[in-house]
């Protein structure tokens, strides 16, 4: 019989070093969006639709940005997207080794992996929230297009100058341009990165479990429940299916929606059950931080969020999301040998 506890925390802990490899795929998808809103400053100063010296021609130079911005931001997202798919490849190949791993330290004796091939189909065809990464991007890339043009076009009806533009585009200096276009397609990178590295490392198991169907049979839902949980899977945690037919056993009666992610997000994963096995109540980051000693819960933490944590000044919540200390892949494959 498999220690479906002792898999649970390790998954739940294998979670959270994925976490921090995310901040570093976040943090550089980030950078590129950064990189573009200069782009975007630079053709409104070189070609300028505010210049006295040309009124009436506003509108028609401000569509000249618009297509030459639309090439960067192509090019950009195809970068973004390139980079992405190729982490999830990666993180997809990875996540299957050591799900095998984790489940044969609990009991659990699998013994398939995904091939590198299937690991790229899955990274490829994973929906996010209905859609591709791809897709999500390429959305993006054109949503971007679109907004600048139309600020700079309200700019410039207005009799807008030079200033003013930019500001339409940076925001606010007051507010720490927090307001600026750009923050809105940080936010959306973020989140497609974020549900889009969890979709992977659940797809990943998903199949693996699925290459192992001979030793499992049930798989169940486990999420951290907290103030950030969503309905859908407040309603899911706990819950378990069989892994062929996908009927629900135990309560509940909705058959398996398919693996996680549910909504953009996401923090659910799965945990594989054989025949003899018990369902778990579910591991939160709470209880796996009060089972690690205090220089493993440093290492986890870091320092700083660690000695807030340790006097009280930030919740558990907060610490769901843990990134303060982010890891390339090539580090965190160097944790698990």
């Amino acid at each position: 019989m498999a220690d479906t506890k002792a898999l649970e925390a390790s998954l739940t802990s294998r979670d959270v070093s994925l976490l921090r490899v995310q901040a570093d795929v976040t943090r550089r998808a980030i950078r590129d969006v950064r990189d573009l809103e200069k782009v975007a400053v630079s053709l409104l100063r070189r070609i300028d639709p505010a210049d006295p010296v040309r009124r009436g021609d506003q509108l028609n130079r401000v569509t000249r940005i618009g297509a030459e911005f639309g090439e960067e931001a192509r090019a950009t997202y195809r970068r973004i997207t390139r980079r992405f798919l190729g982490t999830q490849a990666d993180i997809v190949g990875d996540e299957s080794v050591e799900a095998v791993r984790l489940a044969q330290a609990a009991g659990l004796n699998l013994k398939r992996t995904l091939t590198p091939t299937q690991a790229k189909k899955v990274a490829e065809d994973l929906l996010i929230d209905g859609a591709t990464a791809s897709s999500h991007f390429s959305r993006q890339g054109r949503s971007a297009r679109d907004e600048l043009v139309r600020r700079l076009r309200q700019t410039a009806t207005a009799d807008g100058n030079l200033t003013d533009m930019v500001r339409s585009i940076r925001g606010e200096k007051e507010l720490q341009y927090t307001n600026g276009m750009f923050r809105t397609f940080e936010r959306h990178a973020q989140a497609t990165v974020t549900t889009g590295m969890s979709g992977a490392s659940n797809a990943a198991r998903y199949e693996t479990y699925v290459a192992n169907d001979d030793v499992v049979t049930m798989i169940q839902a486990i999420n951290p429940l907290d103030g950030r949980t969503s309905d859908i899977c407040r309603a899911r945690a706990g819950r378990t299916w069989a892994l062929r037919s996908g009927r629900a056993v135990g309560h509940g009666t909705e058959s398996f929606p398919g693996p996680p992610p549910w909504h953009i997000r996401c923090r659910t994963t799965l945990v594989p059950l054989g025949r003899q096995d018990n369902p778990v109540r579910g591991q939160t980051f709470g209880n796996l931080l009060d089972s690690m000693s205090e220089s493993q819960q440093k290492e986890m933490l870091g320092p700083g969020k660690f000695e807030l944590w340790r006097k009280g000044d930030i919740a558990m919540a907060d610490l769901i999301d843990q990134s303060g200390r982010p890891l390339t892949l090539a580090q965190l494959r160097e944790r698990s040998t």
